[in-house]
């Protein structure tokens, strides 16, 4: 398999980051930031996000990039090439890779409410992102 960055769709990439980085604020702070903040032991969520290092944000970024630029090329990979397609891949990699990667840390941790959340926010995000690359691609 030969990787070719600069054969990526760079635009859908950098629309993925943001429209990620969007449904993760949502979800992390309108839907589940109080439950979230409980799961780790806040009394608030202005507690919680007090105690969270500013640049854990940067890094919640970067790590989006790297998921999307994955999926990317993985999606050129395997010529995915419409939405139907990107949700099936996006819903398949959650599955096997997200799921099966985090259960064991939540696990261990005895965190499961945050586990249950977190595994959530990432089977999404990676789903939506696969879709929006998928309707990029170019036939």
């Amino acid at each position: 398999m030969e990787i070719d960055v600069g054969r990526l769709h760079w635009p859908a990439i950098v629309t993925c980051v943001v429209v990620g980085q969007v449904v993760l604020t949502v979800w992390f702070v309108v839907l589940f930031g109080t439950p979230w903040a409980r799961a780790y032991g806040a009394t608030s969520r202005a507690q919680h996000t007090k105690e969270i290092p500013s640049y854990t944000y940067a890094i919640g970024a970067v790590c989006t990039l790297l998921l999307t630029v994955g999926l990317a090329v993985l999606q050129a990979s395997l010529n995915i090439m419409t939405g139907t397609d990107g949700l099936v891949l996006g819903l398949f990699v959650a599955l096997c890779f997200s799921v099966a990667t985090a259960v064991p840390g939540y696990a261990f941790l005895r965190r499961w409410p945050a586990g249950f959340m977190a595994i959530g926010s990432q089977t999404l995000l990676i789903m939506i992102v696969s879709v929006i690359l998928a309707a990029w691609q170019k036939p």
